[in-house]
């Protein structure tokens, strides 16, 4: 996908909408979609937090993620849950362009070569259509000027959805799921590496691993919300 015709597929969720797709409110001048009010109410993710620092920790650990940069709380019944939910299933993929626009305002000034993002499995992508992690990408690409390189990174195995495993269980489930082509592109650069939620982080760890055993310099991962982590993950 170029930037042209996802930036085309994006632009047309907006088009024609006079209220807020979360509240139902009447949209202000300047407002696309959300209003400001609903944007406000997320809850950002602060590097002080227990989630932030668990999985920073993790990252270190692994010696794959060499930084974490993400923009709010993924929260049930809250407007991330509902660009989220939309974003993946029922193609308002300028819900990810825009989220994307948004992560690029904590990316600037960080050393940033290309742009990846994190693959689906070839089956889950064919039966969407997309990749919701593609949009998220090219909307920070949109911002920061940087090129994003889809096909970099590939699912070589079909992993069960994740949702319903614990910590142990979805690093065993992603283990050996990614393969690195076209190594030369990435060899000694920066890459961003980009998904939409991260929950445990195991499935941005084992892409990140395999970025750098291909040559890549650093990793930073890039995400637009966090799922809090209780006491027992």
């Amino acid at each position: 996908m170029n930037v042209f015709s996802s930036t085309i597929r994006a632009a047309k969720d907006f088009l024609f909408t006079t209220t807020c797709f979360h509240c139902g409110m009447a949209l202000q001048d300047g407002e696309q979609r959300i209003c400001g009010q609903c944007w406000s109410s997320l809850t950002r993710v602060g590097e002080n937090d227990y989630t932030f620092k668990v999985l920073q920790d993790r990252f270190s650990e692994g010696k794959a993620v060499d930084e974490l940069v993400t923009l709010y709380y993924f929260e049930k019944g809250k407007l991330l849950q509902s660009l989220a939910h939309s974003l993946k299933y029922e193609e308002v993929t300028s819900f990810g362009f825009e989220l994307g626009k948004k992560l690029s305002g904590k990316l600037s000034g960080k050393k940033i070569d290309v742009i990846i993002p994190v693959p689906l499995n070839k089956r889950k992508e064919r039966e969407r259509g997309y990749n919701q992690s593609d949009f998220i990408a090219e909307g920070v690409s949109s911002v920061l000027g940087i090129p994003v390189l889809p096909d970099v990174v590939h699912r070589i195995k079909y992993t069960v959805t994740q949702t319903q495993l614990n910590a142990e269980q979805r690093k065993e489930n992603i283990a050996e799921a990614f393969a690195v082509r076209k190594a030369e592109l990435i060899r000694g650069k920066n890459v961003l590496l980009v998904d939409d939620i991260i929950t445990t982080g195991s499935t941005i760890q084992e892409a990140a691993k395999v970025l750098k055993e291909a040559g890549a310099l650093t990793v930073i991962s890039g995400s637009i919300g966090l799922a809090k982590l209780g006491e027992d993950n």
